[in-house]
């Protein structure tokens, strides 16, 4: 699973291309998703928000967002750092900017998934408060909320992959900025758990409730070994040597 750019045909406007490069082909184990993030969408509420106006907002129990909002955020500050822990080795590498590319545009979705994520609870929240939704209305508008959390730790386990292409690269700031990005995906994989968990104990379809924890219990398990050697070996060249 990853994001990749979508290719320009020759010949085309630089509107159309504009246009184009609002989009991003995204690869989860569901299949391959491209996604608009055009100004067709309803405009950003939170994810624009000053840093200290939107942990206010998170703090306020009267406000909208939550753990899957917040990882969100976690999740694109964890693409943004490997992001610069490949800028920062300024390689001609076609496959290290490839890489970069890649960092890059997961970057920008997760800034786009900061409020979507709240617009996907939308139903529920709407549901919960009406008097004649039925169990399997909300189970459902509960479906639909699930969608992004799992989705962001695909995701952000495939953050963790790229790492292994400067584990041994590079200065201290690509080290560092590595072995920030793997600390925070697993915190952004962690708080979509939170959220997951949530919803699964209010279901009535239990078996669905769990398997949208178990999926993403499973992933973060399956990387758990490269977490473990990404850390071992970034923090080794990070750690002065004894005298």
């Amino acid at each position: 699973m990853c994001i990749s750019a979508r290719g320009y045909a020759r010949g085309e406007t630089e509107d159309t291309m504009a246009e184009e490069k609002k989009k991003i082909m995204i690869h989860t184990a569901s299949g391959d998703h491209v996604v608009d993030m055009s100004d067709k969408k309803p405009k950003p509420k939170f994810g624009v928000l000053p840093v200290s106006d939107y942990v206010a907002a998170v703090a306020d129990p009267d406000a909208q967002p939550q753990a899957g909002s917040v990882g969100a955020v976690v999740a694109a500050l964890a693409a943004a750092m490997g992001s610069l822990a490949v800028q920062a080795l300024r390689s001609d590498d076609e496959a290290l900017r490839q890489t970069a590319e890649e960092l890059r545009q997961m970057t920008d979705y997760m800034v786009f998934q900061i409020d979507e994520e709240l617009r996907s609870r939308e139903p529920y929240d709407k549901r919960r408060n009406d008097p004649a939704a039925t169990r399997n209305d909300l189970d459902i508008a509960l479906r639909v909320a699930s969608d992004i959390p799992n989705e962001v730790v695909y995701i952000m386990c495939r953050c963790i992959e790229l790492m292994k292409e400067v584990v041994d690269k590079g200065d201290d700031l690509t080290a560092c900025s590595a072995l920030a990005a793997v600390h925070l995906s697993v915190a952004a994989i962690r708080c979509m758990q939170a959220e997951l968990l949530s919803y699964a104990k209010i279901m009535d379809d239990d078996v669905f409730g769990y398997t949208i924890v178990r999926e993403a219990e499973l992933n973060l398990a399956d990387h758990q070994e490269l977490v473990d050697g990404l850390v071992e070996e970034l923090t080794r060249r990070l750690t002065r040597a004894k005298k």
